[in-house]
């Protein structure tokens, strides 16, 4: 089966730049096992060029998380299997068990109530069900995630996480020890079973004058 990695680049609140696109690609050659494609979902795609691949898009409901749904618009979709990563990972081992994953779609845990509803700064939705920040899946099989979705539901829900949770609350969900959070390890090394390390606060580009080992995952020593 081909195999599609993806990401979404789009301007908006983040402080990514187009370097991350590139580490991330980078980071995925090394850690992968298989032939596979590299597609950023941008706003800019004049920003780069091969073996980055490119596939126009707009920020979704102004808020650039909205703008993963793209992923699942069946005018995008693509056949074979499909990974998406956010710009703010840090892979640090074999992205296979990931990509190997038993099921049609699986997605990250976000712990610790799970199902639990709490109001964000907005008065909008967080469903404390999943974290999107990995997500595996068929092309092709999803495409509900899109295709339901209205402007509505991002004045209703806080990002697309709690849309895939109230849509889909059963999602198989893969081991939460594989994307353990930087501020989780207090500074020290992953160990196995980590897989990726969802950097949140602070980004890459911060962490690495903070953490000697963060340095060389990234690309960045």
């Amino acid at each position: 089966m081909s195999l599609t990695v993806c990401c979404v680049y789009v301007q908006g609140e983040y402080p990514y730049t187009p370097e991350y696109v590139e580490r991330l690609h980078a980071m995925v050659a090394r850690w992968i096992d298989r032939p596979f494609r590299f597609t950023c979902l941008t706003d800019r795609p004049w920003l780069f060029q091969d073996p980055i691949e490119t596939v126009p898009i707009v920020k979704l409901a102004g808020f650039a998380p909205w703008s993963k749904l793209e992923l699942f618009n069946p005018l995008r979709e693509r056949s074979g299997r499909m990974l998406y990563l956010d710009l703010d990972s840090l892979i640090v081992d074999s992205l296979a068990p990931i990509v190997d994953f038993p099921a049609r779609f699986a997605i990250t845990a976000d712990p610790p109530q799970p199902g639990q509803k709490v109001r964000d700064s907005f008065g909008r939705w967080i469903v404390r069900r999943f974290n999107s920040s990995v997500m595996v899946w068929d092309g092709g099989t999803q495409t509900s995630l899109y295709t339901t979705w209205t402007p509505d539901v991002a004045s209703r829900l806080s990002g697309d996480q709690d849309w895939t949770g109230e849509q889909m609350p059963d999602t198989k969900t893969m081991p939460r020890s594989w994307f353990p959070r930087l501020s989780e390890l207090r500074g020290e090394l992953p160990t196995a079973p980590a897989k990726v390390v969802l950097m949140k606060v602070p980004k890459n580009h911060v962490a690495v004058d903070q953490w000697p080992w963060v340095a060389p995952l990234w690309g960045a020593a």
